[in-house]
């Protein structure tokens, strides 16, 4: 157990990071608890919630830039809610129940379609659950899933006679389908103890699939609770799994989403004093068969309880008084094992502050939390919220795309590559290519035995919190060794060697050398693995010959794609031509294809020449783009790829990759058949192009117009 002001071990894979206040832009909504929030893709929505009164505005986070904004709703608004369920099917939106003004609990049901921002109130067909607050509302597939809640038995929303709940209600929410709620049957008939303000989350069933479940934590029923239920939505049967590791203290009014294979829990109320916690595992909450007793105190006036009078009297005894907590835990799902993320002191400044009734979602591998009552005890009487943003970082960042060129010159390769969302810097590396000699077909390669072969040497360009890099030189120290080499018995001159060794010794980039490059995403998890390296590597201009043409613009025309291009920055005389290729993917079977596969870095596909003159546009016809190899690797959109050079009196110089993206399609990588004249003369073409000499080196640019 933690004990105030003691710090424990913190998981070195998850790691808490604030985004800083003077990073957050746009109109901030104001601070609350009891609100709700879900995610599409990066943007987080959240609505209602309580402060001084219950709110009803709705706000949209755009996790990417910091920025919040409220976007102009329409149709049949509802009045503001708090402790309500909200659930995410694509861009449309479902509100159900929640805390009305006054008091009162609701048991309506509006959809909010997101791509509008415009509100309609449903009445879907059969028995209406009843009206009721701080039940879990989830999605499983196509169905909507309600479960628990508080309602009040009373008919004066002025009185208040709770009853905990542990009904299961569903709504099919499948396209084109009648709603209509439904009260399935258990299996078994076995069902957790009723309660409120605990967390749910769904696992699988992604697209109606089978296999989906809902896994329950914790949440109130008089006392708090720390015991996990699994329903099968395909039985409709409730189990309670052997779990291991120790799990969260009790609470009530946390959050849980998952990340991957692993829920995390974070906050909540939880008792002041743990006294049970050595006899959590025999709670009756634990049990499936509920024992009625009169309640014991007039805050509890018509609670329905699992316990005896005994039992009561010691539960209410020591939570007379809770706190908020920031502790928080994961369980993974695929062992059912917990594992503490952060047991902190309340006043640690590198974690959220405790907290209940906040909202948490989940965006790619970051849980975000929001808002909710700040931590106090139930004797001070006061509602303070937080007004603070936080983010887990559960794992390391994936390794961006492939990097690519953007322009090269004699000293210089200016290179950028893709984002990733969960990246806050890159560290770019780069490595001398030599290319290794050519051998004549059915020739095998020598090898000197008596040397051994290194693996080229990676080296570190720097780090940068953008996604492009101009550069001219990089750092070939040997630091990792220098670091190695001194201890507390090392002499000053070691010392100094040490340090002379681990100082920057900076290589310029040489004329006409090829280089390669890869890059790696760093957040506050550390460095993530590497991207794969870049094709063929990156060329310096040699003197004398022109540089890459820039600026290149691509836009759809009536008889097929129209380019444009600004001549080289550096063109060393005068442009005489340029030319433009194509990368088609051609039959393996082919006579094209064979000489592809023993010349190509990718054996299916090669580059062909569709255009050759002395202007800077041109138009690459219908019959040509038919037969153009389509490149998956920039998801969420393919690309088509074009390289251009020019020449001037010397030769030609390095060309420009550039990727004409594309409307993603079911099967992105597969296009319509060419037809047979596409497909002879794409095969021809390639063959002309593997059996002449070497094009011109080609080198990758990123898209200068939205357009290209």
């Amino acid at each position: 157990r933690m004990r105030a002001g003691v710090r424990k071990k913190m998981s070195t894979q998850m790691q808490w990071r604030q985004v800083p206040p003077k990073e957050i832009t746009g109109v901030q909504p104001r601070p609350r608890h009891g609100h709700r929030a879900v995610a599409i893709r990066d943007l987080i929505i959240v609505f209602g919630g309580g402060n001084e009164g219950i709110i009803d505005d709705l706000h949209v986070l755009n996790t990417g830039t910091n920025q919040w904004f409220a976007p102009p709703v329409r149709g049949d608004v509802p009045s503001g809610c708090a402790a309500f369920g909200f659930v995410c099917d694509g861009v449309r939106l479902l509100v159900f129940g929640g805390m009305m003004e006054y008091g009162r609990y609701s048991n309506d049901l509006y959809e909010l379609l997101a791509s509008r921002w415009e509100w309609r109130r449903l009445t879907p067909l059969g028995n209406t659950p009843c009206a009721r607050i701080g039940h879990s509302f989830s999605l499983v597939g196509q169905k909507a899933i309600i479960f628990g809640g508080l309602a009040n038995e009373s008919t004066d929303p002025k009185v208040n006679v709770p009853k905990y709940l542990n009904d299961l209600h569903t709504l099919d929410v499948k396209e084109g389908t009648t709603l209509q709620w439904e009260q399935p049957t258990l299996t078994d008939g076995m069902a957790p103890p009723p309660r409120e303000s605990h967390s749910c989350v769904a696992l699988g069933g992604q697209g109606g699939a089978a296999g989906g479940k809902l896994v329950v934590f914790g949440g109130m029923c008089g006392y708090r609770l720390a015991d996990l239920w699994v329903l099968d939505v395909d039985r409709m049967e409730w189990s309670q799994p052997d779990v291991t590791g120790t799990p969260p203290i009790p609470r009530s009014l946390h959050t849980a989403v998952m990340c991957r294979n692993k829920m995390i829990v974070f906050g909540g109320w939880v008792p002041v004093s743990d006294v049970r916690s050595d006899r959590r595992d025999s709670l009756p909450a634990f049990e499936t068969t509920p024992i009625k007793a009169e309640p014991l105190s007039s805050e509890l006036e018509g609670v329905s309880r699992y316990d005896t009078v005994q039992e009561i009297s010691e539960v209410l005894i020591h939570e007379q008084e809770w706190r908020c907590t920031n502790t928080s835990a994961s369980l993974d799902v695929t062992t059912w094992t917990w594992e503490p993320v952060l047991e902190v002191d309340s006043h640690d400044a590198s974690v959220p502050h405790p907290r209940a009734g906040h909202c948490a979602v989940a965006v790619d591998t970051r849980m975000y939390i929001w808002s909710g009552r700040d931590g106090f005890r139930k004797t001070y009487h006061s509602q303070i919220c937080c007004r603070d943003l936080w983010y887990l970082e559960t794992e390391k960042a994936p390794p961006p795309p492939r990097v690519q060129l953007v322009r090269a010159n004699t000293n210089t390769l200016e290179v950028c590559w893709n984002g990733v969302p969960t990246a806050k810097e890159y560290l770019l590396q780069i490595q001398k290519y030599d290319a290794p000699p050519p051998t004549k077909p059915g020739q095998p390669a020598t090898i000197d035995a008596g040397k051994e072969a290194l693996p080229p040497r990676w080296y570190t360009v720097g780090q940068t919190k953008a996604t492009s890099m101009s550069i001219t030189q990089y750092n070939t120290a040997e630091r990792e060794q220098a670091t190695m080499d001194i201890d507390v018995t090392s002499t000053d001159e070691e010392r100094a060697a040490a340090a002379a060794a681990a100082a920057p010794t900076m290589v310029e980039l040489q004329p006409g050398t090829t280089y390669k490059f890869r890059v790696a995403s760093i957040n506050a998890c550390g460095t993530g693995e590497f991207s794969d390296t870049s094709m063929r590597g990156f060329k310096t201009c040699l003197p004398g010959y022109p540089g890459a043409p820039s600026a290149i613009r691509i836009s759809k025309a009536p008889d097929g794609a129209h380019l444009s291009w600004e001549p080289p920055a550096n063109s060393a005389g005068n442009i005489t031509e340029y030319s433009v290729y194509l990368e088609i993917r051609i039959p393996p079977q082919s006579p094209a294809g064979a000489a592809a596969a023993s010349n190509q870095a990718n054996p299916q596909q090669a580059f062909v020449r569709v255009y050759c003159g002395a202007q800077p546009n041109c138009v690459v016809g219908s019959t040509s783009l038919n037969s153009a190899h389509v490149d998956i690797s920039t998801k969420p959109k393919p690309a088509i790829i074009f390289r251009i050079a020019a020449r001037n009196e010397k030769g030609y110089g390095p060309a420009t990759q550039v990727r004409w993206l594309q409307d993603p399609k079911p099967d992105a990588g597969a296009r319509p058949p060419a037809t047979a004249a596409a497909a002879s003369t794409a095969a021809a073409a390639a063959a002309a192009a593997v059996k002449r000499p070497a094009a011109p080196e080609a080198l990758d640019a990123k898209r200068a117009k939205p357009d290209a």
